[in-house]
Order: C-alpha cells, then structure tokens, then sequence
C-alpha cells in the first residue's frame, strides 16, 4: 500500500476514536493495521497531521499516544497544549465533513 493509502486507513481509526472520545496507543494501531511493530507510523501520522494543519483542523494524530508516557511522540509539533488539542478534537464533528479521500494525502507523502 502507498503511503497516503495507509494514511487513509489511520485517519478512518482516528476519527472513530475521536467521535468515542478516546485516545489509541502506537502498539493499539500497530494491532489495527496488522502491522509487527509501532516504530513504522512516523511518515503515515505526518501526512495527517500536515493534512489537519493545512486545512485548520484540530490535531487529529493527537490522539496516538505511547502506552507509557500517554503523549505523541516527539515529532508532532503542531500540538500545542495536549489536554486542549485532544479536547478539540473530541468536539470536531469528523463525520460531518466531506469525508477526505485518498488524494488528499497524496501532496504530504
């Protein structure tokens, strides 16, 4: 699978979890994806989270967080104040948009 098609697939997980106001771990998506390891969603959760940032959404890939600590990884530097990102994230109304498309990846992977 492509890259933005794998993102596809994350923003669909992602917004399921929003709308049930709930965060998922790395390992948890991994799980999903069938994939054998967490260390593998840092190009996959950029698209989303460069997607999110251009079209002024909240941070969706706020909601991926490491099973120990509880926060995103390092590398999402939209996130600005985490309890607040995810609050606004729960309140979007995901599935109330045009749903996005595979293309709508295509420019950030």
């Amino acid at each position: 699978m492509t890259r933005s098609e794998r993102a596809m697939q994350i923003w669909q997980i992602l917004i399921s979890k929003a709308d049930n106001q709930s965060t998922i771990t790395y390992g948890e998506l991994a799980d999903y994806l069938g994939f054998a390891g967490a260390g593998v969603f840092a190009p996959l959760l950029d698209c989303i989270m460069r997607y999110c940032d251009k079209n002024g959404l909240p941070p969706l890939t706020s909601l991926v967080v490491n099973k120990t600590t509880g926060v995103p990884g390092d590398g999402l530097t939209t996130i600005k104040n985490l309890p607040l990102d995810q609050q606004a994230v729960f309140e979007h109304k995901w599935f109330a948009m045009y749903p996005v498309q595979i293309t709508d990846f295509k420019e950030f992977s």
